[in-house]
């Protein structure tokens, strides 16, 4: 005997496998170095980590968005909506310079780590 499978139990499944092969990128960040109590102003923190990976000539100086020179970064990150602090490791400045970003190769995990922070920390210009 010979047993005939529903059209809609194969509806069903085919849903069920295309539902369950969807997924998001979503970086989950590396245990951080960072003390989570540390103070981090972004005049004297973060801005040198700018200063010194990102904002060189040909780079994020003016001529590349964001232009990330001292006193330009911090309104840039804003304008170009780079920064998320509702859900701070979904930042798109933190994603390129973290472990395996576009831009990681140009800072080192402590100076993402510290970027993190700042954000978590509300991403203040202080």
């Amino acid at each position: 005997m010979q047993t005939k499978i529903p059209n809609s139990f194969i509806v069903f499944i085919f849903g069920l496998m295309l539902l369950c092969s969807c997924s998001s990128d979503t970086l989950v960040p590396e245990p951080s170095s960072i003390n989570p109590d540390q103070p981090i102003s972004f005049k004297t923190d973060i801005q040198p980590v700018f200063t010194q990976s990102c904002a060189l000539s040909g780079c994020h100086a003016g001529t590349i968005a964001p232009n990330l020179t001292d006193g330009k970064a911090y309104a840039a990150l804003m304008l170009l909506n780079l920064v998320d602090t509702v859900n701070p490791a979904k930042s798109v400045i933190y994603i390129k310079m973290a472990t395996g970003g576009s831009m990681s190769g140009y800072c080192t995990k402590t100076q993402s780590d510290l970027v993190l922070a700042w954000i978590r920390k509300g991403a203040k210009n202080n």
